[in-house]
């Protein structure tokens, strides 16, 4: 995930709440839970990249 513009704010799993500002690649692991949210009053843009795709993961 490539925040391109605004800041992101993104809680996985059980964390608590982080605020990445834009320019920042964030790599996220696999069925990770994710809360995204834009709390801030400019505009968000992001990028997201799923590689490999998820259906190319093993079954558990």
């Amino acid at each position: 995930m490539t925040i391109l513009r605004g800041k992101l704010s993104i809680a996985l799993d059980d964390q608590e709440v982080h605020v990445y500002p834009g320019g920042t690649l964030l790599k996220i692991p696999y069925k990770t839970k994710m809360n995204v949210q834009n709390l801030h009053d400019e505009m968000l843009e992001l990028l997201v990249i799923k590689a490999p795709a998820p259906k190319n993961y093993p079954k558990e």
